[in-house]
C-alpha cells in the first residue's frame, strides 16, 4: 500500500470521525433542549395544579356565605377537582359536592340565566334553595374534610 493511499484512508477516517462528533453534539443539544422543555412543562403543570388547589381552598373558605352560596361553590369545586383529575365522588364526605352538582346540572348558568324570565328564575332559585337546605350539614362536613385533604400527588 502506498503512502498516499494510507494518508487518504487516514483523512477519510478523520472526516468520518469529525462528522460523527458533529452529529453527536447536535443530538446532545437536542436532548438537552427536550429535557428543558419537559422540565418547563412539568413546572407549568405543577403551577396550574397549585392554582387549582388554592382556588378550591379559597372557595371552601367563602362557601356558604353571602359571597358564594353552597350550590355555586359545589359546582366550582367539583369542576376544579375534575381539572385536577381527582375523582372523589366515592369519598364518604366529599361526594356531596358531586351530588349537588349533579342535581343542579339542568339549571341554566351565566348568559342563559340572565335571559330567563323572572318566573323561571324564581322556580330554579327555590329548587337550589331546597338542595342547599337539604344538604347544608353534609356540605359543611365536606368543607372541613376537603380543607384537610392532602392534594399532593
Amino acid at each position: 500500500m502506498s503512502l498516499f493511499v494510507f494518508f487518504l484512508a487516514l483523512l477519510a477516517c478523520v472526516v468520518v470521525m469529525g462528522i460523527s462528533l458533529w452529529f453527536i453534539r447536535q443530538q446532545l443539544k437536542a436532548s438537552q433542549l427536550r429535557a428543558e422543555r419537559i422540565q418547563a412543562g412539568e413546572a407549568r403543570y405543577r403551577e396550574e395544579r397549585q392554582k387549582a388547589v388554592d382556588s378550591i381552598r379559597v372557595l371552601l373558605k367563602v362557601a356558604g356565605t353571602d359571597e358564594v352560596n353552597w350550590i355555586e361553590a359545589s359546582i366550582r369545586i367539583k369542576n376544579l377537582l375534575d381539572k385536577l383529575s381527582l375523582d372523589l365522588s366515592e369519598h364518604k364526605e366529599i361526594s356531596v359536592f358531586y351530588l349537588v352538582t349533579e342535581k343542579t346540572e339542568h339549571i341554566p348558568t351565566h348568559e342563559q340565566w340572565r335571559s330567563l324570565p323572572k318566573q323561571a328564575k324564581n322556580k330554579f332559585q327555590k329548587e337550589m334553595d331546597g338542595y342547599e337546605k337539604a344538604h347544608v350539614e353534609d356540605l359543611k362536613k365536606a368543607k372541613v374534610s376537603l380543607l384537610a385533604f392532602d392534594f399532593s400527588e
